[in-house]
């Protein structure tokens, strides 16, 4: 990208261009950058996004550098992604379509949560995975990003067949690597909404921090899809953030806050046809919700 281009459509968090996450297997639209730019000039405080801008620096993270990212992802069947998720989630150009936002998820997530919890991000999976039935035999995590979810209830459930299911392709490819070692744990690419799983044939269906990032629409078909997957009696877990905390994080591109102001998980899952709903109070800041298929 030239030094013009740059000054035309860079966006910056404090100095840094952001045109340099800008990947060049997927390049990303103009409009990525023109929103982005949007974003960072909107007169609200951005002190919470540039605490977890300088944590992210000091935080664990795996070493990506091995991974050789042309051969992985030509391993990668070619899917049309809905314009939906074609959004520069969190001021990423490409969103979830690029490197820099696999390589970043666990960083980012670890340093968003640490004031939270003495194990940050991994702690508040490891709780939300401990709702997980112990007796269940195949579990579904929808939209598992990195796999931190599904790796949680893999280690909890040794003979538990856990699928961790994302449509981005470097997000699998990062989780590969950053939660490796683990025998029953799988890593599918697929849409939430559109597993392709067999009817009846989950346990427990996880879905942590997605529906905030979705619009209203996608959160029904979602919903109706683990619907379908689930046995008979099968759990469904929903967690997420509080509904005005994306009001909260500005600078980091959120495209669906308005309409998170308004979910009401409980009337969702009611309206899905689940029963027994129930609030838990395990891992905040996130809420929790767990409710059955009947039957």
């Amino acid at each position: 990208m030239t030094e013009a281009s740059t000054t035309k459509n860079g966006s910056s968090r404090g100095g840094f261009d952001m045109t340099q996450l800008a990947g060049d297997r997927f390049p990303p639209p103009a409009w990525h950058l023109e929103t982005i730019q949007s974003e960072m000039a909107s007169p609200e405080p951005k002190d919470r996004m540039m605490r977890v801008v300088r944590r992210m620096s000091d935080q664990a993270v795996p070493d990506f550098s091995g991974i050789d990212w042309d051969e992985e992802l030509v391993r990668f069947t070619d899917i049309e992604y809905p314009a939906y998720y074609r959004q520069p989630f969190h001021s990423v150009p490409g969103g979830y379509l690029s490197e820099a936002a696999a390589v970043g998820d666990r960083g980012a997530m670890e340093a968003i949560y640490e004031e939270y919890h003495p194990r940050k991000s991994l702690g508040i999976r490891d709780e939300i995975g401990a709702l997980v039935p112990t007796d269940a035999k195949r579990v579904v995590d929808l939209g598992g990003g990195t796999a931190d979810m599904g790796a949680a209830v893999a280690r909890r459930l040794p003979e538990a067949r856990v699928r961790s299911l994302d449509a981005s392709p470097f997000m699998l490819i990062a989780g590969r690597v950053q939660n490796a070692g683990i025998p029953n744990l799988e890593f599918v690419q697929g849409f939430a909404e559109q597993t392709g799983l067999d009817a009846a044939s989950v346990d427990c269906v996880l879905i942590t921090l997605v529906f905030h990032e979705c619009p209203d629409t996608i959160k029904l078909r979602i919903l109706t899809e683990a619907y379908r997957v689930l046995r008979p009696g099968g759990r469904l877990i929903l967690s997420d953030t509080p509904n005005d905390d994306l009001h909260d994080f500005r600078g980091f591109y959120e495209p669906y806050k308005e309409e998170w102001l308004s979910f009401d998980p409980g009337a969702a899952l009611t309206a899905a046809g689940f029963t027994s709903v129930e609030q838990s109070s395990v891992a905040p800041p996130l809420w929790t919700v767990s409710a059955r298929r009947p039957g």
